[in-house]
């Protein structure tokens, strides 16, 4: 089963300087029990924004908010007290639990901003909330699908609180992926363009997939961010943004 999700059916919020893709990984699946998400995956934001830009505090709840830059720096603060410069090297997942309040700003002397903020599923609702940084030894990983967020921490893997595992690579030789029994796959190219089986994905396209390996082959310089999720394990449909 293959099925793609194009850039042009995101919800665009585009304001001057704040420009927001809203990708909904359910909203084309056929006979599916929801509209928006995904099992774990909710939806997940692709922003191009612009040095000036301030999002006031805020606040999520039952969300498993992943904050991954390729361009620029974003400046965090939150109220279990953390501050921190965000990256394409350094991620940030909150763990929104029973809930929590965040801001976030890019200096009006740095550049723009291009990141994806991915909104996945906890298992269970009203969990202890959490902020977790991790630090990537390099920016892209090359050719190779890389783990870099899931449910089985590993050494500074950041975790999530269900069976959600997040991976990035930067494609300029084909790849394949390789799909596991039971999981379903939401490719996402977040720049470039590459050709996926007999399908061809643009930046801001997705393809869904399980039950079939996938080559992957890039007609350019592509990075994409690859989903494995499992339909059959726990996930709460409640979160703020991630939910029903």
């Amino acid at each position: 089963m293959k099925t793609i999700l194009r850039k042009e059916q995101a919800h665009q919020i585009h304001k001057g300087d704040f420009n927001i893709d809203i990708h909904f990984p359910g909203l084309v699946l056929e006979n599916h029990t929801e509209k928006r998400g995904l099992a774990q995956l909710g939806r997940f934001d692709h922003g191009h924004l612009k040095p000036g830009v301030f999002v006031g505090m805020h606040p999520h709840k039952n969300d498993e908010i992943l904050s991954y830059i390729r361009t620029g720096n974003l400046v965090h603060e939150d109220t279990e007290g953390d501050t921190k410069i965000l990256s394409n090297t350094t991620l940030m997942m909150m763990n929104a639990g029973s809930g929590i309040y965040h801001q976030e700003s890019i200096p009006e002397d740095g550049e723009d901003v291009n990141m994806l903020q991915i909104f996945m599923r906890p298992a269970e609702d009203d969990l202890k909330p959490r902020v977790q940084f991790s630090k990537l030894s390099e920016a892209y990983s090359h050719n190779q699908l890389r783990k870099i967020a899931g449910f089985d921490k590993q050494n500074d893997i950041i975790e999530i609180n269900s069976e959600v595992t997040v991976y990035d690579a930067r494609l300029d030789e084909p790849i394949t992926a390789f799909a596991k029994a039971n999981k379903t796959y939401v490719l996402y190219v977040f720049s470039g363009s590459i050709s996926a089986g007999a399908s061809k994905l643009e930046a801001g396209d997705s393809l869904i997939f399980k039950n079939e390996d996938v080559e992957l082959n890039p007609n350019k310089t592509t990075d994409v961010v690859l989903f494995e999720l499992d339909e059959n394990k726990p996930y709460s449909r409640n979160g703020m943004y991630s939910g029903v």
